[in-house]
């Protein structure tokens, strides 16, 4: 199996979601920790541009955002259920309720948190018409609404043996497991409100037994130097079940969805698909790479 490699940072949501589902598999990473703010300088040059947290490298190849990270180790190491599609539901919903889940983190410790982190995460997770105070006004939806999706996972965890889905932990667990772990860390009064789902306390304590697999710390500029040494194991190649206009070769720019003021990541189509789509990136440090994205949460226009 070729050596992955976890870019990340201790506080990450997203990163421990990734984290725990290394556990899952019992597989052996190398992490690379890197700055919660930009500028990101070894970083950016493995992605492009692209600057949300985490980024999972192995060799000349680049995993941006963390359900095509998932895909991803789902491909070196297939997790042994016969719930696929009900895993990657449940996937999909725990990334729609994070956005609460944050914006109640952010707008209840806007004080607590130094400007410039406060600023940033405003313009990532905040909608366009909100500020801090008008987000701190809204505290009380937010959590309504986390509160009674919680409650759906609390009724299933008492209906079920142990885990979201019967006796086993899968990618499910790990994905709603990121979502308490951060409300505990960022909100203050996270733990009482977690206290009223006592089956999701009970659980939590389960899926912190899984762990992280076995992780071996890198320097960055060693995660550069295998990315220049090496070349992207996937061969240039549109799928037959690709509907899209796109063809290999084609100079595109993909930016994640929403008006969050981050740049463009540019590059060559290599390889696309129905879920996910590879640009060929030159960059002095690492020479040329390929980055790959989901089609989901994204948008691609051409240059």
């Amino acid at each position: 199996m070729p050596e992955l490699i976890l870019h990340h940072y201790p506080t990450s949501p997203l990163s421990e979601k990734i984290r725990v589902i290394l556990g899952l598999k019992k597989l052996s990473w190398h992490s690379v920790e890197i700055p919660n703010l930009p500028p990101k300088p070894d970083v950016i040059p493995l992605t492009g541009g692209y600057r949300r947290t985490p980024v999972m490298q192995v060799g000349a190849d680049v995993f941006c955002d963390s359900q095509l990270i998932l895909s991803e180790l789902e491909c070196h190491k297939p997790s042994k259920t016969n719930n696929t599609g009900l895993v990657q539901i449940i996937n999909r919903w725990c990334d729609d309720l994070f956005h609460p889940v944050v914006k109640v983190a952010i707008a209840a410790s806007s004080t607590e948190l130094p400007k410039e982190f406060l600023e940033d995460r405003r313009k990532l997770f905040l909608n366009d018409y909100e500020d801090i105070e008008s987000a701190k006004a809204r505290i009380p939806y937010y959590i309504a609404q986390v509160r009674a999706q919680l409650a759906w996972a609390e009724t299933s965890l008492r209906e079920q043996k142990g885990f979201i889905i019967g006796s086993s932990a899968s990618i499910a667990d790990a994905s709603l497991f990121a979502l308490t772990w951060f409300i505990r860390r960022r909100w203050k009064n996270g733990a009482d409100f977690l206290g009223a789902f006592p089956n999701i306390c009970l659980w939590e304590e389960s899926v912190k037994e899984i762990g992280h697999g076995t992780p071996t710390d890198m320097t960055s500029e060693k995660a550069l130097d295998i990315a220049k040494e090496a070349e992207t194991n996937f061969k240039a190649q549109r799928a037959a079940n690709d509907i899209d206009s796109l063809s290999i070769g084609d100079k595109v720019s993909i930016t994640p969805k929403g008006n969050t003021g981050e740049n463009g990541v540019q590059g060559s189509v290599h390889t696309l698909d129905s879920n996910r789509i590879g640009l060929l990136h030159e960059n002095d440090r690492v020479g040329t790479i390929c980055i790959h994205f989901p089609k989901i949460g994204y948008v691609v226009e051409r240059i």
